[in-house]
């Protein structure tokens, strides 16, 4: 993994702790409904647009540590793979070997199983 791909990646990991506190936030105020505002999970460090997205959906992307969600276009191909599109994001799993032992390293889930 070039250096690259290693700050593309881990961008995309501080993009999805923020939405992880934006999710407990959420549940701790209770206003957590069917939908959850979210940064974009893309590795464009200067990316601050949101998505609003199911938090079942969120639920289930989170369940493995190489996805992440990011708005259509902003996939970058030479770390990962668009593998589920809806009409407000896209679901990009990071490509095996450092990209994704990355991604799933830095994952803040990935104590809690």
């Amino acid at each position: 993994m070039d250096e690259r791909q290693r700050r593309v990646g881990v961008n995309e990991v501080l993009f999805r702790e923020v939405n992880e506190r934006i999710e407990e936030v959420s549940k701790t105020l209770q206003v957590a409904g069917e939908r959850l505002a979210i940064l974009c999970e893309c590795g464009n460090d200067s990316c601050t647009e949101r998505i609003e997205v199911p938090l079942s959906e969120y639920e289930r992307i989170r369940k493995d540590g190489a996805l992440f969600m990011i708005l259509p276009g902003h996939e970058i191909p030479d770390v990962e793979d668009v593998v589920e599109r809806a009409a407000e994001y896209h679901v990009v799993r990071k490509r095996t070997g450092g990209p994704a032992e990355l991604a799933r390293e830095l994952d803040p889930r990935a104590d809690e199983s």
